[in-house]
């Protein structure tokens, strides 16, 4: 059995005479010798391509495109469109044929970017784009043409999705080195600022990244972008940054996976004040009424007391299982502190659900009595007044019964 050197030795001489057939017979020895081995399918394309047998060498270059596209490298890619580019599609099947125009429009878009022809270069790398919208290369050749002419939107966008894809494929180092140029151009750049927070961990400046990364993961729950919030709160948790999980299991929960935000939160041995708020939001939302009014009320009583989220979740689990004199005093709790804030809209939808369980609360009536005076609300007023001069009947406090009465008839006057 011939040996793999003097085979290789053989191809050297057939191709430096020219002899292009005999090249081909002996790349087949070498790939029946190796069938996986897709630097000789290269060759044997490039060996077809010199005799015209552009059909075959299409075949064999486009196996060596499979493997390069699965293993995401872009350089190797574009070198070989550029070859495929330059071969006759004549006897194309019509796959093929479709296949050979895409990879001709792309090489003739990177061709126009590099002899710097911006204004033809950006039309044709937009077609580019259509057609291979996973190409990195194409995304930052498009940021650099557009930020040529001034188009300072469109490059920051661009370079933005080339970081993505760049991160999808694990080429981090890349995608930090497009980020820094993203941030010269968009400074509140999410996926940029990422990027550079993930380079200074890797940096060692742990602190400083999660200065980043909490800015940054606060202000898109802020503007409720949740998936792309969701991607850098799992990059965040992924890189152990603090409030990484708690940020992940909090845009898991905004997109209804449920299950997967308590499974995080579930599996964090201590829990933040936020967290566990979160996960009694989860519970709720899975109907476990009993754990979310737990781990709600497992909160220190002074961090309940004045958070009207935290009030009402109690005040709905309690409702849910039926505890409803309970209920009514979380509600009236929150109800009192949307009062204090001015609130009174808000403050009126809870006021209602303190009605709801507990119609005859004389403390409820009494505040919403002065809300209603506040909103210059009278039909709403007497009604309030009219409800309260019952009451305080009822409970025998018949001196304030004397005075809202007499409010009552003057009211009704006006």
């Amino acid at each position: 059995m011939e040996d793999r050197k003097d085979i290789l030795k053989t191809i050297t001489r057939y191709a430096q005479s020219g002899e292009w057939p005999k090249v081909i017979k002996e790349y087949e020895k070498l790939l029946a010798m190796d069938p996986n081995d897709i630097n000789i399918y290269n060759s044997i394309g490039e060996a077809y391509s010199k005799v015209g047998e552009n059909r075959k060498a299409f075949e064999y270059f486009k196996k060596v495109l499979e493997d390069y596209q699965s293993k995401g490298n872009a350089s190797k890619i574009m070198f070989l469109y550029k070859k495929i580019s330059k071969l006759d599609p004549k006897k194309f099947d019509l796959d093929g044929k479709a296949l050979h125009e895409k990879i001709t429009k792309i090489v003739a878009a990177i061709t126009l970017s590099d002899a710097q022809d911006h204004d033809n270069a950006l039309p044709a790398l937009r077609d580019a784009e259509k057609i291979d919208k996973n190409n990195a290369d194409i995304q930052i050749r498009i940021g650099e043409t557009c930020e040529k002419k001034d188009l300072i939107g469109e490059a920051a966008e661009a370079y933005t999705k080339a970081i993505r894809l760049l991160v999808e494929k694990g080429k981090k180092d890349e995608a930090i080195i497009i980020a820094k140029k993203v941030l010269v151009l968009d400074k509140e750049n999410t996926d940029a600022m990422a990027m550079v927070a993930d380079d200074l961990i890797s940096r060692g400046n742990k602190e400083k990244a999660e200065e980043i990364f909490k800015d940054l993961l606060i202000t898109l729950a802020e503007k409720e972008k949740i998936a792309e919030g969701r991607d850098i709160a799992k990059r965040a948790m992924d890189l152990n940054v603090e409030y990484g999980k708690q940020f992940y299991a909090y845009f898991l929960f905004k997109e209804n996976k449920t299950d997967e935000a308590k499974k995080i939160l579930e599996g964090v041995e201590s829990l933040s004040v936020e967290e566990k708020v979160l996960l009694g939001k989860i519970y709720f939302k899975g109907c476990e009424y009993d754990k979310a009014k737990s781990i709600m009320m497992s909160l220190d009583p002074s961090i309940v007391n004045e958070n009207i989220e935290i009030l009402e979740v109690i005040g709905d689990s309690m409702l849910k299982m039926r505890e409803y004199k309970h209920a009514a005093e979380y509600y009236l709790k929150a109800l009192k502190i949307l009062k204090a804030n001015g609130s009174f809209d808000e403050a009126i939808i809870m006021a209602n659900k303190v009605m709801n369980v507990e119609t005859e609360n004389v403390e409820l009536h009494e505040i919403m009595a002065e809300i209603y005076m506040k909103k210059g609300m009278k039909v709403k007023i007497i009604d309030e007044y009219t409800k309260l001069a019952a009451l305080y009947d009822k409970h025998g406090r018949s001196e304030d019964s004397a005075k809202i009465k007499q409010v009552l008839a003057k009211l009704k006057m006006i």
